[in-house]
């Protein structure tokens, strides 16, 4: 997917043949990038495993929770 920013170290392990590898990755980000950096979810968002898809979603759907708080 063009025009996504994704660090070389996340798109390796988004690459890794391994479920949990992949999980894995999505967690440290989710605690990790500052709130509005998904592009990584994204990228997950179109995984072929459907728990990494489903993770994805929700950290997205976090992120979206956490903006909305911060601009009450």
């Amino acid at each position: 997917m063009d025009g996504l920013v994704v660090p070389e170290w996340m798109a390796q392990k988004l690459n890794s043949p391994n479920v949990r590898v992949r999980l894995r990755a999505l967690e440290t980000w989710a605690q990790s990038a500052p709130p509005g950096a998904i592009d990584p979810l994204i990228l997950a968002f179109e995984d072929k495993d459907e728990r990494v898809r489903a993770r994805a979603q929700q950290l997205i759907e976090q992120d979206w929770e956490r903006k909305a708080e911060a601009e009450k």
